[in-house]
C-alpha cells in the first residue's frame, strides 16, 4: 500500500482506481505548500456567507460529536480554544486559486470528475471520526502531521452510530496504520472506511472526484431535452395495437417508448450537453466564465508571445472534451460550449496533456493564424492566463 512514487496512469487505472487504495511518500513536492494557504485564511473564507464550511468536534470517549455548519464568525473560533476540533472548507480552489496547483499532481485521473479540493484544518486530537465515502479521493498533507487508518477493503451496507450530525461508523475496520507529513498523498477509492487523527496541528487538502448518480444525469438531461423542439417529441403512441387496448401496456408500447427515449440519448446533442454538463462547477455561484476586464486583441496578445510570452492554463478552470459518433470534436469550459474548427483539435488536445503554450507550441500546432482567434477568446475568459 505504501509506494515511493504514483503507479504510472496504465497502472492506476488497472490495479487502484475504484480497487484498492496506497499511500505515496512525498508525492507531492513539500515546497508547493509554502505561502499556498494558512490557517487563518481558511477560517476567513468560513466566515463567508456563501461559502460551504463545517467545524467538527472530537467528542470525547462515549460523547456525541459536534457538528456545526459555517457561517462562523470570530468569536466561535475563540470557544475552541483547548478543544479538539477541525475546520472543513469546501471548493476552496475556486477562492483561492493557487490551491488548485495541486492538481498538476493528478492529471492522470478524470479531470472531468473532479468535484473540488476540500481544506481541513485541524488542531492535535482533532478529526472526523472513522466513515466512509462515495467518492474517490487524495488526501495531500500539508502542514503538520496526521494518523490514518486506511481500510484495507470496501464496506458494503456500512452501519453509522445512531443519534449523531453526521456518519461515523459504528464497528471497527481492518485497516492499515500510517503517519503522514507534508507532501505525502493517500488515494482512498469509494467505500474504504477511514479515520485521520492529527498528530500535530495540520492542515490536509482534499481533491474529490464524484460521479453523478443517474438520477441526476436523467434529470439534468431532460431540462437540456425540454428547451430543444427537435427533441422534445410528444410521445404518440405509434406502433401499438389492440394489444393495449383499455389499461393495458402492451410490450410493444413499452418498447416503443423505450426506443423514444433511447433515440434521445443517441442523439449527437447527448454528448454536447455531457461536455456542459463535466464543465460545470460544482458551486451553484460559479456557474460561468467570467470576461476578463483587461481584454487583449489577437494582434497584442500576438505580440507578447512574440517577445517572449508565455500562456498557462488556468488549473481552476473545468474543461470537458469529447467527439461525437462522427468524430468531430466538441470543447466546453465552465459549462459553455466553446466553438471549434478542424484545425483546432492538436491545440485543444495540447491543453489536455500540458498547461503551458508559447508562440513555438502554435506553430506546431497549426499556425498561429489558425488558432490565435481561439486563444485569444481563451485568454480573454480567464481559461488562460499569462504566466
Amino acid at each position: 500500500m505504501i509506494l515511493d512514487k504514483f503507479p504510472d496512469p496504465e497502472e492506476f487505472y488497472k490495479k487502484y482506481w475504484n480497487k484498492a487504495p496506497f499511500i505515496v511518500r512525498g508525492g507531492v513536492a513539500p515546497e508547493i505548500f509554502d505561502g499556498l494557504l494558512d490557517p487563518e485564511s481558511l477560517a476567513g473564507l468560513a466566515m463567508e456567507e456563501d461559502i460551504k464550511s463545517r467545524i467538527v468536534i472530537t467528542a470525547p470517549e462515549g460523547k456525541k460529536w459536534v457538528c456545526e455548519h459555517g457561517p462562523f464568525d470570530e468569536d466561535k473560533f475563540a470557544e475552541l480554544d483547548g478543544k479538539q476540533w477541525s475546520l472543513l472548507v469546501q471548493n476552496v480552489e475556486q477562492y483561492y486559486t493557487d490551491v488548485s496547483q495541486l492538481l498538476k499532481s493528478f492529471h492522470f485521473s478524470p479531470r472531468w470528475l473532479m468535484d473540488d479540493i476540500m481544506v481541513s484544518y485541524s488542531t492535535a486530537g482533532g478529526s472526523v471520526g472513522p466513515h466512509i465515502d462515495s467518492y474517490h479521493v487524495f488526501l495531500v498533507q500539508g502542514m503538520g502531521r496526521r494518523m490514518w487508518r486506511v481500510g484495507n477493503s470496501p464496506i458494503q451496507n456500512a452501519e453509522n452510530i445512531d443519534g449523531q450530525d453526521f456518519k461515523i461508523l459504528k464497528n471497527s475496520f481492518d485497516a492499515t496504520e500510517v503517519e503522514v507529513s507534508a507532501g505525502d498523498v493517500i488515494y482512498i477509492p469509494p467505500n474504504f472506511a477511514h479515520e485521520g487523527t492529527t498528530t500535530q496541528d495540520a492542515m490536509t487538502f482534499s481533491v474529490g472526484f464524484l460521479g453523478p448518480k443517474i438520477s441526476e444525469i436523467l434529470s439534468d438531461y431532460g431540462r437540456y431535452v425540454e428547451e430543444k423542439d427537435t427533441l422534445n417529441q410528444m410521445y404518440g403512441g405509434d406502433n401499438i395495437d389492440i394489444r393495449s387496448g383499455s389499461f393495458v401496456i402492451d410490450s410493444q408500447a413499452v418498447s416503443s417508448i423505450k426506443s423514444d427515449l433511447i433515440e434521445v440519448i443517441n442523439n449527437d446533442d447527448f454528448s454536447t450537453w455531457l461536455i456542459q454538463y463535466f464543465s460545470t462547477p460544482t458551486h451553484d455561484e460559479l456557474d460561468a466564465i467570467e470576461p476578463r476586464e483587461d481584454e487583449i486583441s489577437s494582434e497584442n496578445l500576438i505580440k507578447e508571445l512574440k517577445n517572449g510570452g508565455i500562456l498557462s492554463r488556468a488549473e481552476h478552470v473545468k474543461l470537458s472534451i469529447t467527439k461525437d459518433k462522427n468524430g468531430a470534436l466538441k470543447f466546453a469550459v465552465y459549462g459553455e460550449i466553446i466553438p471549434t474548427l478542424t484545425a483546432h483539435e492538436k491545440l485543444i488536445y495540447w491543453l489536455n496533456d500540458y498547461d503551458q503554450i508559447t508562440l513555438n507550441d502554435l506553430e506546431n500546432l497549426g499556425g498561429v493564424d489558425a488558432l490565435i482567434e481561439l486563444v485569444t477568446h481563451l485568454y480573454n475568459h480567464n481559461v488562460l492566463c499569462k504566466l
